[in-house]
């Protein structure tokens, strides 16, 4: 499996409520104390109900990428747009899922079995393999490597022009280059993947949701963008696609 990944990494978190207290100060005994919220924690599916949940979505989801991808790029290779989708078994695993490039050359979305137990329903498992396959449909993989190597080479420059090591410049040039764009991209194949849950008939709205449960980030080297960011990504997403269908368009074209 090429080592070259995006991912899409899902991990839960636990929100909490500061305690607060606020007597009077002539009573003589304390007001009440607002009771802490209970910690808002994911709960995991089993691996097999999981596994179901992913078997069954795919049957769904996997031909309409596959002719999405072909309907952006009609030139492109069979093997372009021939997905292959695998499951990790490791339980040790934080949630994730990823889109690679197999050794065969076609694309790959990958889901491990953690991803899939934290994942709440099937629109969350479409909207998620779409937005894999997003990332090939957008050529991301390619754009990622050639933004490493422009990064490097720029990177290479100027520690050269500064005395410093050239190698030192051109890991580092390499290591931002390839970062320039992964926050755009992901809203990219947010957008993609809202289109491809909707034309499989699940609702990407809901599929979102499961950025709440993320973390993500506006720092400039962060690969993904705010939880909330992408949130009103996918709703802006699917508001134009429903304003589309209300004129007629059958089909809306996928826009990202």
């Amino acid at each position: 499996m090429n080592s070259k990944i995006l991912t899409l990494a899902l991990f839960p978190f636990v929100v909490g409520c500061v305690e607060t207290t606020a007597p009077p100060p002539q009573q003589k005994k304390p007001a009440p104390t607002t009771a802490p919220a209970k910690p808002q924690v994911t709960k995991l599916r089993s691996a097999s109900s999981g596994l179901a949940a992913y078997k069954r979505v795919s049957r769904r989801v996997e031909p309409v990428a596959e002719r999405s991808c072909r309907e952006m790029h009609p030139k492109a290779p069979q093997k372009f747009c021939d997905f292959q989708l695998k499951v990790l078994n490791n339980p040790k695993q934080p949630p994730n899922a990823f889109q690679s490039i197999g050794k065969d050359g076609r694309p790959v979305i990958t889901f491990n079995i953690n991803m899939l137990r934290s994942i709440q329903n099937d629109h969350e498992v479409a909207f998620i393999m779409g937005h894999e396959a997003g990332h090939q449909m957008a050529t991301h993989l390619i754009k990622q490597r050639q933004n490493a190597t422009a990064g490097a080479l720029i990177g290479g420059i100027l520690a050269g022009a500064l005395g410093a090591s050239v190698n030192t410049g051109t890991d580092l040039g390499g290591f931002v280059g390839a970062r320039s764009y992964s926050k755009n991209f992901e809203l990219q194949a947010d957008r993609i993947g809202a289109y491809i849950a909707d034309r499989a008939g699940y609702n990407p709205v809901i599929g979102a949701r499961s950025f709440n449960r993320t973390r993500g980030s506006s720092a400039f080297l962060a690969t993904h963008p705010p939880s909330q960011d992408r949130i009103n990504t996918v709703n802006q997403t699917a508001a134009k696609i429903k304003a589309e269908k209300a004129r007629g368009v059958r089909t809306p074209p996928i826009r990202f």
